[in-house]
């Protein structure tokens, strides 16, 4: 049975919270003059598949249609003028599809490729309909937002990934009509390359050995992932269903990097980032008005907060963190270190301290090193004096930073 991704379910959750523009989209109707003008230039600049003299065609859509419980769709199948790119796209207005091929892609492809394909482009009118239709209100949300030059770049990534795992939905739609993989990853290879004929267990093979070699590996397209994705997610739903997500979302998402940060990654880190500097300014001493001011800077409501611990799941968190977060925080610690020039040389050499406890020792080393442009000896002998000067103050006063049975106690 089909059903829908955890990244559709999100979107979708995370913009139904904004009643105003969900209700918006959510009313939005095509008009019969656009759905009269889009067929117009259709019929302009593609073949049109007859019903009856294209029997063959239309047996393969009926099938599909029926499989994904799409009985009532009207489907109509093009073959687009002037093009030699292999493609199949669909459009869907009015309870109408319209299906188009492009290139020698009906030419190329066995009975089964050809409908692993229709059963593809069909899903996607499948996933617009499920839920009382609010997936397909979701995806306009997202792609009107995305388009916008205006906006945020988290909500262009939060498009492009739900149009990664559309594409991973189609295709176990296309599976589940065909009932085998192997159609359906000879018809991506075949669509892909312009082969006649190719080998899906080889082609999943070669995925496995790419996946194999232990390198952080993750989709980079903008709309479709790339193909030895498709097929390794396609082979992997296959065989484990539901269990397989956690490695496909691996395979989609990767580790977060500082610049593919979609809305709900952005807003993770935001939450470690405030976590973090709540941290770092839990000595008394740190608290001065420049600090202060430079802690509202990154949030406008930020708020001490001497109960504030690491626990362990923060503490993955950093430590699995893709490189370009490490050095994020690694700055955020360094605008701390430098921000009050009246502490003297303690906030660095608590600085020095915390980033060593977070795990970020070599991190922020580099950072000091590059931006006080400082050599290798000249690095230790700041090192020493600012540690030298918070060794001073640090057996004041003894507050817990980290929690847990065994726990580091920092001393300041």
């Amino acid at each position: 049975m089909l059903q829908a991704l955890p990244y559709h379910l999100k979107v979708r959750d995370h913009f139904a919270q904004q009643t105003k523009t969900w209700n918006f989209f959510a009313a939005g109707k095509t008009k019969e003059e656009q759905l009269a003008q889009y067929k117009t230039e259709l019929l302009k600049n593609t073949y049109k598949f007859d019903p009856k003299a294209d029997d063959a065609i239309y047996e393969k859509v009926n099938i599909a249609k029926n499989k994904l419980g799409l009985e009532q769709l009207v489907v109509t199948v093009y073959q687009a003028q002037y093009t030699d790119e292999m493609n199949a796209s669909i459009v869907y207005l009015n309870n109408e599809a319209h299906i188009v091929f492009s290139g020698r892609i009906t030419q190329i492809l066995d009975e089964q490729e050809l409908l692993a394909i229709l059963a593809h482009e069909l899903t996607h009118i499948k996933l617009y309909s499920m839920l009382q239709g609010e997936l397909e209100t979701a995806e306009r949300i997202i792609n009107a937002i995305a388009a916008d030059y205006n906006s945020e770049p988290a909500y262009f990534e939060t498009a492009r990934l739900y149009k990664l795992y559309t594409e991973i939905f189609c295709d176990r739609g296309a599976c589940t009509v065909v009932e085998d993989t192997a159609p359906v990853i000879t018809s991506l290879v075949k669509t892909a390359t312009g082969l006649d004929k190719v080998s899906a267990e080889s082609y999943c093979k070669q995925a496995e050995e790419i996946f194999s070699t232990g390198g952080s590996i993750k989709a980079s397209t903008i709309s479709h992932p790339e193909n030895f994705i498709r097929a390794r997610a396609i082979q992997l739903w296959h065989e484990k269903k539901e269990a397989a997500e956690p490695e496909i979302i691996a395979m989609i998402e990767g580790i977060t990097d500082l610049d593919q940060l979609d809305v709900f990654k952005q807003k993770e880190l935001s939450q470690l980032t405030r976590k973090f500097i709540q941290l770092l300014l839990k000595p008394n001493w740190f608290r001065s008005t420049l600090v202060t001011n430079m802690a509202k800077q990154y949030f406008a409501d930020f708020e001490f907060d001497d109960e504030a611990a690491t626990d362990e799941q923060f503490m993955e968190s950093i430590g699995h963190a893709h490189s370009s977060i490490k050095d994020y925080l690694g700055y955020v610690a360094l605008d701390f270190a430098l921000v009050d020039g009246s502490l003297e040389q303690i906030p660095f050499g608590w600085a020095f301290q915390f980033t060593e406890n977070m795990q970020m020792k070599e991190v922020f080393d580099a950072i000091v090193k590059k931006e006080l442009q400082l050599s290798d000896k000249k690095l230790q002998q700041h090192k020493q004096n600012t540690m030298a000067a918070w060794y001073k103050i640090k057996e004041e006063v003894k507050e817990q930073v980290y929690e847990g049975d065994g726990a580091l106690r920092a001393s300041y």
